[in-house]
């Protein structure tokens, strides 16, 4: 499956004009509950993305910095649902893809991604139960069925306790991921839609103190990462390391 652009890219601008500047807003020092401002990657290199808001505290766009191969990605919505992501370049310039979410009777079913504007890419199917992703099938280029399935398990405080990848019938060996999690608060935790970022991070309650890929066909673990993170005085974290990459979280104040 395809990793979303939002990170993907950031791992390998000055501010810019965006449709929605209108309604944006810098969060109140009153609001106890803190928004993410910014996303700092530092490993091979140190690169940003940083996160602008709407007045109704939905997101409106992110923006990269230093990457190499910068990007705007705005946020659209209709009646207070996430109807679509556009990308732009640095400059502002619209680069013809999009990612299109799908509503059935009101309830979020799937995202389209399209580029060229119009040539359809690939497809992701989602399943909820109690109001948490359960499933995603996804569906690349050219494919008529899924051919790929991600599951996702919740503990008790709803963060992901379980990933298992279902390749389908690719011949790639089926993997599952296991996480323990801290008692701390997401960074993510008041980040509204947090669906957006579900390619990316799996839990938005708690944060990731470990994870272990296991291979299903021969129940070996492929890596086990741990996690240590600096906290502020309100228990939302500050940096986070595996010992290789460093991601350090700032808030609007």
């Amino acid at each position: 499956m395809k990793h979303s652009r939002l990170l993907y890219i950031a791992l390998l601008a000055p501010l810019l004009v965006a449709c929605s500047d209108d309604n944006e807003i810098q969060p109140s020092t009153e609001n106890t509950d803190k928004l993410l401002k910014k996303l700092i990657f530092e490993g091979d290199g140190s690169y940003t993305l940083e996160f602008f808001y709407n007045s109704d505290g939905t997101l409106d766009r992110l923006q990269s910095e230093g990457t190499g191969v910068d990007f705007i990605k705005q946020f659209y919505y209709t009646n207070g649902k996430i109807d679509r992501a556009e990308f732009l370049d640095a400059n502002g310039t619209f680069d013809g893809s999009i990612e299109k979410y799908n509503y059935e009777n009101g309830i979020l079913i799937g995202r389209d991604d399209y580029y060229n504007t119009t040539t359809l890419d690939e497809r992701y199917l989602y399943t909820f139960t109690d109001n948490l992703i359960s499933s995603i099938r996804y569906i690349g280029f050219g494919q008529n069925s899924f051919s790929e399935e991600i599951r996702f398990e919740y503990d008790s405080n709803n963060n992901a306790s379980t990933k298992t990848i279902d390749y389908v019938d690719s011949g790639t060996n089926d993997e599952k991921l296991t996480f323990s999690y801290d008692d701390k608060k997401s960074p993510f935790l008041h980040v509204n839609p947090q669906l957006l970022f579900i390619d990316d991070f799996f839990s938005f309650v708690n944060n990731v103190t470990s994870e272990t890929k296991t291979d299903l066909s021969t129940n070996t673990i492929i890596y086990t990462k741990n996690y240590t993170y600096t906290y502020d005085d309100e228990d939302y974290p500050t940096s986070r390391s595996d010992g290789e990459l460093t991601l350090r979280f700032e808030y609007y104040e």
